[in-house]
């Protein structure tokens, strides 16, 4: 705390110098216009070249006369210039007074509404704090974001852990942090659809609403690698449709809607399909629902995403960890109740309660998520699927 109070000190007292020395400066600033002198100089110097020969009478007459019209000007200039006021000695106390003041009025506030005896706060301490948190859900995203940081900087090649970070960064509205996580992912895994849908998301929410040419190259490459990617088809859609091609994104969006399971999501974009026909330009979706197709992030972390925050959480104690992993869980099962009909959401909760070895929820997921898209075949498989691949991969 010494050093604080050192560099405070020494930052008040230059900032008071300063002060001081600008008044000193305009304190002595000349009044009279210097113009006159330079004029009158030119008259000495023409009668000294003419003693000397070197300029004839003729010349010298001319050259003195056009002098001394010029230095009346100047002289008439001069008297109507005001004159700038002389600064008092009162004055120059006032100002001494005011640059010594206004520091010590700071200390004064300080020492009444701060905290002078905090000790420092090293980031060091503090993330060491973060690791071993008991509860991990009650931090905040810029300190989750840091002990990610901290993890995949030890781990470059884990990709989930990054994608974890990239999401934290995001929650913690650093846009910038998450595109660049998710660039530098983007080259770890290249062939990795999750990688280049998240990219092209960030890069959307970071144009606000906008699909840049970045954001679009990185959604076609996330339907090159997974032709189902529902989010990646809406934006290309959208990004057709915003550039002047109509048909082309309508058709993208009716291709998509084609797949998407009967609920709110696809009745949603059906609408906005309908209302975009309409106006024969891009009609904003009211409620937003058609861009949460076949979305991981909104419906909650991947298994593989779980076991990297278990990996996130090594320096807690197994207890701990465990029960950060079943907060998030409990997160993604919560959402879900917001949004029943989120077949993505289904399948990464089933597999989730794979990952922690709890069958008995993973089969009422199941049940649940069978029940509500009875008499769809494909969602079925999904789901089926889903628990099939959980089972396998339950420690």
């Amino acid at each position: 705390m010494i050093e604080f109070w050192i560099a405070a000190a020494l930052l008040s007292a230059l900032g008071a110098a300063l002060v001081l020395y600008r008044a000193a400066r305009l304190a002595r600033r000349p009044t009279a216009d210097p113009t006159v002198d330079v004029y009158r100089r030119q008259l000495s110097e023409i009668d000294e070249l003419a003693d000397r020969g070197l300029l004839a009478d003729a010349e010298r007459k001319l050259a003195r006369a056009e002098a001394a019209r010029r230095l009346l000007s100047a002289a008439d200039a001069a008297q109507t210039q005001p004159v700038a006021p002389s600064v008092s000695k009162a004055v120059r106390l006032w100002v001494i007074l005011a640059a010594v003041a206004a520091p010590l009025a700071a200390v004064g506030v300080y020492m009444l509404l701060g905290s002078p005896g905090a000790p420092d706060q090293p980031f060091a301490a503090r993330l060491k704090t973060w690791r071993s948190a008991p509860d991990p859900t009650q931090l905040t995203p810029p300190e989750l974001a840091a002990v990610l940081s901290e993890v995949v900087k030890s781990r470059p090649g884990d990709v989930e852990g990054r994608l974890l970070l990239a999401r934290a960064q995001a929650a913690a509205g650093d846009l910038p942090s998450a595109t660049q996580t998710l660039r530098s992912t983007a080259r770890v895994a290249p062939n990795n659809a999750d990688v280049w849908q998240m990219l092209g998301e960030a890069l959307v929410e970071q144009a606000q609403g906008q699909e840049t040419p970045g954001a679009v190259d990185a959604f076609r490459k996330a339907v090159a690698l997974n032709p189902e990617d529902g989010s990646a088809h809406y934006h290309l859609g959208r990004a057709q449709i915003m550039n002047g091609d109509l048909s082309g994104g309508l058709a993208e969006w009716r291709a998509l809607q084609a797949h998407l399971p009967s609920g709110e999501a696809s009745q949603a974009l059906q609408a906005q399909i309908d209302a975009t026909q309409k106006a024969g330009r891009l009609v904003e979706a009211p409620t937003g629902q058609a861009q949460q197709q076949d979305q991981a992030p909104a419906a909650g972390p991947s298994d593989s995403q779980v076991q990297a925050a278990e990996q996130a959480q090594a320096g807690a104690a197994p207890a701990d960890r465990r029960a950060f992993i079943e907060s998030m869980v409990a997160q993604m099962a919560a959402k879900l109740k917001s949004d029943p009909h989120n077949l993505q959401g289904w399948s990464l909760l089933i597999r989730s309660y794979g990952v922690l070895g709890e069958a008995d929820k993973q089969a009422q997921a199941q049940a649940q998520a069978r029940a509500l898209f009875k008499g769809d075949a494909a969602a079925q498989k999904a789901i089926d699927q889903a628990a099939s691949g959980a089972s396998d991969a339950a420690p």
